[in-house]
């Protein structure tokens, strides 16, 4: 029997969701309900530099990593407003993504005023 996903709707066999406060989730919701994305975490990004060490952080990007660093390479700085429109990706999935490219110092983020912007490390 399949059911909907209650966070982001996809369709999962109801013998493969996961249930977590009276509602069922599939499993990517469900890791990030638990374990939601930390851009700031000292420990990951001491392991990312020892991972890293000695070779060029760039090549180990995945597509999508690659693809948000050339954004915002091209225009100096984004909202995560400006990178969801112009990348049609989820808030969800930039915001996870960031977490590992801020893990790298790779990028970072500022706050000017009231908004939040993602730039070059």
């Amino acid at each position: 029997m399949l059911v909907q996903c209650a966070r982001c709707g996809q369709k999962v066999e109801k013998h493969r969701g996961y249930e977590h406060q009276g509602n069922l989730f599939c499993e990517d919701c469900y890791m990030d309900i638990l374990s939601p994305p930390k851009a700031c975490d000292p420990w990951a990004v001491h392991s990312a530099q020892t991972f890293l060490k000695g070779k060029d952080k760039f090549s180990d990007l995945t597509p999508l990593q690659t693809k948000i660093v050339d954004y915002i390479r091209g225009k100096g700085e984004s909202t995560i407003e400006e990178m969801m429109k112009n990348l049609n990706l989820t808030e969800g999935d930039l915001r996870r993504e960031f977490a590992v490219l801020r893990h790298m110092e790779i990028l970072k983020a500022t706050k000017k005023g009231d908004k939040i912007f993602y730039l070059l490390f």
